[in-house]
């Protein structure tokens, strides 16, 4: 099992430690113990995690209380550009940039259409507005309209979709939008559909356990663009989810920071993670290692520029 959770207290060589800064959501946590396991067991460092938020992290970075972040979401921090320009902090990868969100259904009901009385498949938002999938997609409160699940009333992407419900353009007030009042919530609500095999359509996002659990599929909108965003028109814009150091880490450790550029991951690997956790009820050390020994390849690529660290990290996966 890994030792990533080390004391500040106990005895370490510090110029043999990394610190990982880890905000509360678990694609953070596990991203740390996937780094952190191969770290520790290829590299040789001590691994140690700070628990963080973003608008603290950006303030530690600089001062070295902090050495990496692995999910660093740039389009959270207004400064971001200004803050790689200034060398507050040094942009080593993108782990990922297709953290997508909207509206999806289930990859069933596209798959096997004709089952549940449609002529064709569900793929984009505009379909929604066939009469035969308003009928699918049956408000059970409200038979003269379909229904679509949204997040709690307080989440900006709520407003988005308020908004875009509202436009005549896309003819969504044939159905009522209800609003969940929970991420747990909506989250039931759609594993509840799966496990009856039933129609829903609802917003969701990623990457999340749940987009590791079930086969959910985003309904295609018009591409992005602030102006159209603002009035509700539209797709989510997607967000680069950046590994950033602190100043001066790369020539403290150069070998290391060589992994850490090669950190790249996607929405789909990082659900396989998280959604294992959940099926699981795995730790996230767990989850990491068993990612690990499923994902060779990526393994391979990561650590491309280190062969000897790979070989070190695989006899460790194979002794588990």
């Amino acid at each position: 099992m890994l030792g990533l959770f080390v004391l500040a207290s106990c005895e370490t060589d510090e110029g043999n430690k990394v610190i990982l800064g880890e905000a509360s959501w678990a694609s953070s946590i596990f991203h740390n113990r996937v780094a952190g396991f191969i770290l520790e067991n290829g590299f040789d460092v001590t691994v140690e995690t700070q628990p963080t938020e973003t608008a603290v992290m950006i303030a530690t970075l600089p001062n070295g209380d902090i050495d990496i972040s692995l999910e660093l979401w740039s389009d959270n921090v207004p400064t971001y550009g200004d803050d790689i320009a200034a060398g507050n902090y040094v942009e080593l990868s993108t782990n990922y940039d297709d953290n997508t969100q909207g509206l999806y259904v289930p990859g069933y009901l596209q798959d096997n259409y004709a089952d549940f009385g449609l002529s064709a498949p569900i793929t984009k938002v505009s379909d929604l507005t066939k009469a035969e999938v308003v009928a699918l997609f049956e408000d059970p409160n409200d038979a003269s309209k379909g229904v679509i699940y949204g997040g709690p009333s307080s989440w900006s992407a709520t407003a988005f979709l308020e908004k875009k419900m509202e436009l005549p353009e896309y003819g969504l007030d044939v159905y009522n939008f209800e609003m969940i009042n929970s991420s747990a919530a909506l989250a039931a609500q759609i594993a509840g559909a799966f496990e009856s095999n039933d129609p829903i359509v609802s917003y969701y996002w990623e990457p999340t356990s749940l987009m590791g659990l079930y086969d959910l599929r985003l309904l295609e909108d018009s591409p992005y663009s602030p102006e159209d965003f603002a009035v509700g028109r539209g797709a989510f814009p997607t967000v680069d989810v950046n590994v950033v150091s602190r100043p001066g880490f790369t020539e403290d450790f150069p070998e290391v920071s060589t992994f850490f550029s090669n950190y790249k991951t996607s929405s789909a690997l990082t659900n396989q993670g998280l959604g294992y956790m959940e099926e699981n009820e795995a730790t996230a050390e767990e989850a990491a290692i068993w990612f690990l020994q499923q994902n060779d390849a990526w393994l391979q690529t990561v650590l491309s520029d280190n062969p000897g660290v790979y070989e070190k990290v695989k006899a460790a996966l194979d002794a588990m």
